[in-house]
């Protein structure tokens, strides 16, 4: 279904027999240490010579170990495919490795009590429950915790690594939306280029197919597949439709993905006016008729002064003769 490796966990050894004191989680086309469900991510190190090496992955209503034997070097791989991570929920998931230490055997492995809770096992005995495996919550801090710790007993040499990502559903966010309008973009002109852009956590080989279409009739208008480009955190997407763009009218943009499932989309709507029907930015006054042009208010003001001024010099000459 999809390609490469979407997530790495690195192991650099700080000696032959035991993990390094450090690992990083990456993801190759999202947010770090995020995820999109259906991905296919790989668990990998080098350095492990204790023999085999147990992956731990806890989430939302997943529990999975599963054991990897390295190379002569210590090196090691272990691929969840996308069949596996369909099966991840929204929230946070820990990954584990644990390595046997210098007994070469597992002290700590999982199990199930008599009533379907999975449980962390030390040598056949019960020493954590961790709940029903459909009860997991978003957050697994404190079961992974509740593994990691077991390390800690009397007679258990194994040694554990943990770290944290997180899972999103694939998904398509359209820029520009205006805000509690039902999904629409600001209004073009007919004639002019159209131009839609947003962001998405779908990787790089995945491919975004966009539909405009009639938002009354819903009969396509045109349609074009995009493709997925680098971004900085999220990968972006852009749809260009170039002059003279699309005739008078209100139309539907909706976006798809194949490893989004055939009943997720992203849609939005956009109304293209007519040149005439769009009001300048801004309008001058009307000219005046000739003859009635409007004088400034400051000489207003001065005629009003003059007129009384003579006025005044009327009256003082008559009271005087």
């Amino acid at each position: 279904m999809k390609s490469a490796i979407p997530i790495l966990v690195l192991f650099l050894a700080a000696s032959c027999l035991a993990f390094p004191a450090a690992a990083e989680v990456y993801y190759s086309a999202s947010t770090p240490q995020i995820i999109t469900k259906g991905d296919t991510f790989v668990v990998s190190g080098i350095g492990a010579k204790n023999s085999t090496v147990a992956v731990w992955i806890i989430g939302r209503e997943y529990f999975d170990v599963r054991t990897v034997t390295p190379d002569r070097y210590g090196n090691f791989s272990l691929v969840y495919k996308p069949t596996d991570t369909m099966k991840f929920q929204n929230g946070q998931y820990a990954v584990v490795l644990q390595d046997p230490g210098q007994s070469r055997s597992f002290e700590i492995g999982p199990g199930k009590d008599t009533g379907g809770n999975l449980t962390v096992m030390n040598r056949g005995k019960i020493i954590s429950r961790l709940g029903r495996m459909e009860d997991l919550p978003g957050n697994v801090q404190q079961e992974a915790e509740a593994l990691v710790s077991s390390a800690r007993l009397e007679g258990v040499d194994d040694v554990f690594l943990i770290r944290y990502f997180s899972v999103e559903k694939p998904a398509i966010y359209i820029d520009e939306i205006i805000p509690a309008s039902g999904s629409r973009l600001p209004d073009t002109t007919t004639g002019e280029k159209i131009v839609i852009a947003g962001i998405t956590n779908l990787r790089g080989d995945d491919a975004i197919h966009a539909v405009i279409s009639d938002a009354g009739s819903g009969a396509p208008i045109t349609t074009k597949d995009i493709a997925i480009l680098p971004g900085s955190s999220l990968n972006r997407w852009m749809y260009v439709l170039q002059e003279p763009g699309l005739e008078p009218g209100k139309y539907r943009i909706t976006l798809s993905s194949a490893a989004m499932g055939s009943e997720e989309n992203a849609t939005a709507y956009l109304i293209v006016k007519d040149v005439e029907s769009r009001a300048p930015a801004h309008q001058p006054p009307a000219p005046l008729p000739p003859g009635e042009a409007s004088l400034p208010d400051w000489l207003d003001t001065l005629l009003i002064l003059g007129i009384l001024f003579v006025g005044a010099v009327i009256v003082y000459t008559l009271t005087k003769e």
